[in-house]
């Protein structure tokens, strides 16, 4: 008797977003709205790809610089205050875009503490934020303490006998710096300035708000304006295409290339560097550390100024607004890591139990294309299978969670993917042996491994959807409201006192997310 083997659950999955992916761009290419052909979009898309490019290598480059050099100032010194400083980049790193735009307004805008201090000075007009300068100093802000704590952690992992042996070899600062520093550098930047690059190049809320026009706009943001403005689905179907063609091989060649170096297995906190008495290392890293605290302090302390606005916005709005913003993040959070889990698994037993590494690599992979995909253009296509065939009223209840729960999945795979792995290579021969299978196996031999990473993968999907101003800008309104899109309207009507009490809203909940991820992380190794 011939019995039906169901596919396993992450071979489904795997189809499934294929699938969505697939159909939306399909919806697109064929909507009969009237398709524009690629050489008619020509010198507009030059002139988009041309910015998307330039500002994603300055703000990758600018990021680099001031990250690695605040990373060496910070190894190098000990100094009171340095643990504050330490959680003052995580909290930046945490920052949702729509916040760093605020902050952006509030120090560097027209009614700006810079601006009215050079004002009072004495130099007309302040300065103007809206184009390149805008655009740089919000991706800086946001990626260069990215920079910093990855580079950082790096250089910690640099075994301790090395450092006794350039200690007993009497190393110059630059023969430091070219032994023992530079091989983690030249390790860990290219995946971190892939990736840097890739999202300064996606980049959405900062280029809208601050873009000064549509001669200064991304391929995300043009695709926006030719869903929102102009309804021109064909336009929006090559900007996809072409953007999907550009970071579809960025990460790609982001999940092939990159590797980290070996993790040493010795404490390296207590080995002090042979270079720290340098005077000159001192100068440099003095000056590093005060430009780092001027460019990012006061940027991130602009947010707690919302502190005394909050009895301002205390109203129905703000209530709705926070309730909508928590249950579609959590929705999210759910679809993420129900799809991390099932792909995940699908991995797992591609690689260790079929023994076939290839497919495993398929289902790695999958989650980082998704970092590809235009969520503009996939939310379009996807919306117009739903009024074809369903109510596109409830179009905004159902895109905003899945959108933004596909965005997460590459985050939750990487909380659940390696446990899964070592859980299967300790206790996998014994459950095979004594046939236990499927959800059996995943309640008994998985979650006491998996709950602790599971549930940090889902804070953190929380914390990625809580605070993002991307597909709500599409459908948000009266009817739809979340926080950043309070926060979005509040800036467009130069409110910053409100808006400054919203920002700490969403930074506070968006951080305390992040840092329970963080905690749940850490404890679960």
């Amino acid at each position: 008797m011939l019995t039906l083997r169901l596919p396993h659950p992450g071979t489904l999955v795997a189809f499934a977003i294929l699938g969505l992916v697939a159909g939306g761009f399909i919806a697109l290419a064929t909507f009969d709205g009237g398709a524009p052909t690629l050489f008619s979009i020509g010198p507009y898309l030059g002139r988009v790809l041309a910015f998307s490019i330039i500002q994603a290598t300055l703000s990758t480059v600018f990021s680099l610089a001031l990250g690695i050099g605040l990373a060496l100032a910070l190894v190098r010194r000990s100094f009171p205050g340095r643990s504050i400083v330490l959680a003052a980049l995580s909290t930046t790193m945490a920052m949702p875009t729509i916040v760093a735009v605020f902050a952006v307004f509030a120090v560097y805008g027209r009614s700006g503490w810079l601006s009215e201090g050079l004002v009072f000075l004495g130099w007309p007009g302040g300065i103007s934020i809206f184009g390149y300068p805008g655009i740089l100093i919000a991706h800086v802000f946001l990626n260069a303490p990215f920079v910093a704590r990855i580079t950082l952690d790096g250089l910690n992992q640099i075994p301790a006998e090395h450092w006794r042996l350039a200690t007993a070899f009497g190393f110059t600062p630059a023969q430091i710096f070219r032994h023992l520093d530079w091989p983690m550098l030249r390790a860990e930047l290219p995946g971190i300035a892939g990736l840097i690059f890739l999202m300064c190049f996606k980049s959405f809320a900062i280029v809208l708000a601050l873009g000064g026009g549509p001669s200064r706009s991304t391929l995300e943001v043009a695709i926006y304006e030719a869903l929102k403005i102009d309804l021109d689905f064909g336009r929006v179907a090559w900007l996809a295409l072409i953007q999907l063609v550009i970071c579809l091989s960025m990460t790609a060649l982001l999940h092939w290339a990159f590797t980290r170096p070996p993790v040493g297995h010795t404490v390296r906190s207590l080995v002090r560097r042979p270079d720290a008495n340098a005077h000159s290392l001192k100068i440099l890293d003095a000056i590093v550390l005060a430009i780092a605290t001027l460019f990012i302090a006061p940027l991130a302390l602009s947010v707690l100024t919302g502190l005394r606005n909050i009895p301002d916005i205390l109203e129905a709005d703000l209530l709705q607004a926070f309730i909508t913003s928590m249950a579609i993040a959590a929705t999210a959070a759910v679809i993420a890591c129900i799809l991390a889990l099932a792909l995940a698994s699908a991995a797992r037993r591609r690689r260790l139990v079929l023994r076939s590494p290839r497919i495993a690599a398929f289902y790695d992979f999958l989650p980082d294309t998704l970092l590809a995909v235009p969520p503009f253009a996939l939310t379009a296509g996807l919306f117009l299978l739903i009024q074809r065939f369903g109510d596109p009223s409830s179009a905004g209840l159902i895109l905003l969670p899945l959108i933004n729960g596909l965005a997460a999945v590459p985050f939750a795979y990487r909380f659940v993917a390696p446990h899964l792995l070592t859980v299967e290579e300790r206790y996998g021969r014994v459950a095979a042996s004594l046939g236990v299978t499927g959800w059996a196996k995943l309640t008994i031999m998985d979650w006491p491994v998996l709950k602790r990473p599971l549930a940090a993968g889902f804070a953190l999907a929380m914390a990625l959807s809580f605070g993002d101003f991307g597909i709500i800008a599409l459908f948000g309104g009266t009817e739809l409201v979340t926080l950043p899109y309070l926060l979005y309207e509040r800036l467009g009507a130069y409110r910053l006192d409100e808006a400054s009490a919203i920002g700490l809203v969403i930074v506070l909940v968006a951080f305390l997310l992040a840092h329970v991820s963080g905690r749940l992380s850490h404890a679960g190794h």
